[in-house]
């Protein structure tokens, strides 16, 4: 069974994800390094595990699509790209979730207990 916290994860990253393949297309590993770069700290929800089952779930709900291109080692990667689906989708998340900061910051966060 998921904890509240695993499934408040789960739709975080899809948007996270998501909003990395705004900036261009990329494949796994480019995926997790940009997204590690931009958690800094708290890079640690982002697992390999984790990662590519997400990549296969929004490929499977058409919010990106993957095709394969060579890698410099001459080894193909698989490479993702948001779809029109995908950024509305993204659109939509980030507005929820930009309603829910606000909502926490009006309200827990303010609370100088």
């Amino acid at each position: 069974m998921k904890t509240d916290n695993e499934q408040i994860l789960k739709g975080l990253l899809d948007t996270l994800v998501l909003n990395v393949l705004t900036q261009g297309e990329n494949y796994g590993f480019g995926i997790r390094e940009a997204l590690h770069q931009q958690l800094g700290a708290d890079a640690d929800v982002v697992k390999e595990a984790t990662l590519y089952p997400l990549l296969h779930r929004l490929e499977r709900r058409e919010l990106l699509i993957s095709y394969r291109q060579p890698g410099e080692r001459g080894t193909p990667r698989k490479y993702y790209k948001i779809t029109d689906l995908g950024r509305s989708y993204l659109r939509t998340k980030t507005a929820e979730w930009r309603k829910v900061a606000s909502l926490l910051e009006r309200t827990i966060f303010t609370n100088k207990d």
